[in-house]
């Protein structure tokens, strides 16, 4: 059960989704429902029809959704949880699993955790990240209205996180770092079940011109991706070589991301295939601090070995060696040191790379958490 349509692989959930719906097919049949805002393309479909037995699309829409929120107000659940939430459809999959009739149901977020904890079936919830902490992160550096309602968010997701452990048979989360942050009970139980890396990451073929010195990928409406490349573009770069050349990827360019183009600057938007986005840089800067979770994107550079600076927080949930397989910085000076000495120093260049890729085959296998999950879910 996931909250959006795990194609095209746009958001970290969706890939995540993806590549656990992927390796689960080796061994069970998959039955996938999903929440979304307009129907998927054909082709997107036929993505998932490869690898499900069927495939449940239930449409939610505006109307739903700020009826939804009205009511939260009130009872206090998440925001959220809100969004995504509608009393009809969940009458719609109490009717889908009395059909199908799961031996277990799988539940990525707890956006999906209404829909599910009443379920009379064993179940298992992918907290997937820390979405508590990231919302106090968000209120810390927030201001006004912004930081008070980020705050609000937090008090009520930080409780129903701890609630909704209580409906569920096994849990998961996708680092021991956001495992750590909840204070809760049932969290010594939860198991740790990274992401993993495509094989075709390390097996990009088509050889391609370092068009760009710097690259920095994700969904670009995301906030804490916003801004990370604002911190890049308006207080690294300007301490560095005004000759290097920077290239944001990624889908949905939020207005904030778009004003930051130059002629040094290049805003991609959607790449088909974000592989190219990381071969044509040299390095890839990541200056986060707001996020939770782990950030594929980290992971997905050094497969493809793009030498990676970001932030020790970042790295806490990737567990790579600092200056042999990831450089880490926290301030403008730290990245800009970073920068100058992997891009002037071919032999550190070379082993960061070298080591990165090795690191990230070695650690980070979907087929590994398939097998993983499937022995979750066999101990109902």
């Amino acid at each position: 059960m996931t909250s959006r349509f795990p194609y095209p692989l746009t958001k970290g959930d969706k890939l995540r989704a993806f590549h656990q719906i992927k390796e689960l097919a080796r061994w069970h049949e998959i039955h996938l429902i999903s929440i979304v805002d307009e129907d998927p393309t054909k082709d997107d479909l036929d993505k998932l029809s490869e690898i499900t037995s069927s495939l449940h699309i239930i449409q939610i829409t505006p109307v739903e959704r700020y009826i939804s929120l009205m009511k939260a107000l009130v009872s206090g659940i998440p925001f959220q949880i809100a969004w995504f939430y509608s009393r009809k459809i969940h009458r719609i999959i109490k009717k889908i699993a009395s059909e199908i009739q799961p031996d277990h149901c799988f539940c990525q977020l707890t956006r999906m955790a209404e829909y599910t904890k009443d379920l009379p079936y064993p179940k298992t919830l992918d907290y997937m990240d820390c979405f508590g902490l990231g919302m106090e992160r968000r209120a810390a550096i927030a201001i006004g209205l912004t930081s008070f309602i980020y705050r609000l968010e937090a008090q009520r997701m930080i409780r129903y996180e701890e609630k909704a452990a209580d409906h569920f048979d096994h849990l998961t989360i996708i680092s021991g770092q956001d495992k750590s942050q909840f204070t809760f009970p049932a969290a010594k139980n939860i198991h740790v079940l990274s992401n993993g890396i495509s094989e075709d990451f390390f097996t990009y073929g088509p050889k391609t011109d370092k068009k760009y010195d710097l690259v920095f990928v994700g969904n670009m409406s995301y906030l804490p991706n916003v801004e990370s490349v604002e911190y890049l573009v308006n207080k690294i770069l300007p301490l560095l070589n005004h000759d290097l050349s920077l290239l944001i990827a990624g889908t949905d360019p939020a207005p904030a991301v778009m004003r930051l183009g130059s002629e040094k600057v290049d805003i991609s938007g959607w790449v088909a295939d974000i592989r190219r986005s990381y071969a044509e840089a040299k390095l890839f800067v990541a200056p986060m601090w707001s996020g939770t979770g782990q950030q594929n994107k980290i992971l997905e550079a050094m497969a493809m070995g793009v030498p990676c600076i970001t932030t020790k927080v970042v790295n806490n949930a990737i567990g790579a060696g600092k200056d042999e397989e990831i450089v880490l910085a926290e301030t403008p000076e730290e990245f800009a040191i970073a920068i100058q000495k992997l891009l002037s120093d071919p032999e550190l260049y070379m082993k960061i790379s070298t080591n990165a890729k090795i690191f990230v085959k070695q650690n980070f296998d979907w087929k590994q958490n398939g097998m993983i999950l499937s022995s979750i879910f066999a101990q109902n």
